[in-house]
């Protein structure tokens, strides 16, 4: 190669590499993702702690014969217009022995309420009566854990769960399941 030709070559070379980074390609802008997954939150005040009414203890008087504190008043969970349609839609289909669309019912309710105890219930209900006891189970667990604080729910969920193990032939761990309702 001449030197001419090599030189010419290397300019080639030089001006292509400029060429390539000077530039970028056309990308479109992509629109704004509207994220719709949940509610906007508002700030919530700080709550003020709230302490049980002081009183007198005297020597006389042991502090473990001053009665027991009442229970804590259980607030309703608001269900939605449709998670109540479709919970009627599904108690309809079981008592007319279509259990399968009691359970897509009930799935789309879960969809819809996903930390509902009671559809989480009626779910683990459908589940037993279909005679798939594992996920029976798992499905009144996941309630179980979505009810703390509601000792009505929760003692139901651990009679459920007593009837599922029973019916699986888990004899031991309906016993356990029974001592646990017994405690709510």
């Amino acid at each position: 190669m001449t030197n001419s030709a090599l030189r010419f070559f290397m300019t080639g070379l030089m001006l292509s590499m400029l060429a390539a980074c000077s530039t970028t390609p056309y990308q479109p802008s992509q629109p704004p993702v509207d994220d719709r997954s949940s509610e906007p939150t508002l700030p919530q005040p700080p709550e003020t702690p709230t302490y049980p009414p002081v009183e007198d203890v005297t020597p006389e008087q042991p502090r473990s014969a001053q009665p027991a504190p009442s229970p804590q008043v259980q607030t309703p969970i608001k269900q939605s217009p449709a998670v109540v349609a479709l919970l009627d839609k599904a108690e309809q289909a079981r008592v007319s022995g279509d259990l399968r669309g009691a359970q897509n019912n009930l799935q789309r309710a879960q969809r819809i309420a996903p930390r509902d105890p009671k559809v989480y219930y009626s779910l683990a209900q459908t589940h037993m009566s279909l005679e798939d006891y594992d996920l029976a189970e798992q499905v009144a667990l996941k309630g179980v854990s979505l009810s703390s604080g509601n000792n009505v729910l929760l003692k139901r969920f651990w009679q459920l769960l007593t009837e599922i193990r029973l019916r699986a032939g888990d004899v031991s761990g309906a016993e356990v399941a029974k001592l646990r309702a017994q405690k709510y």
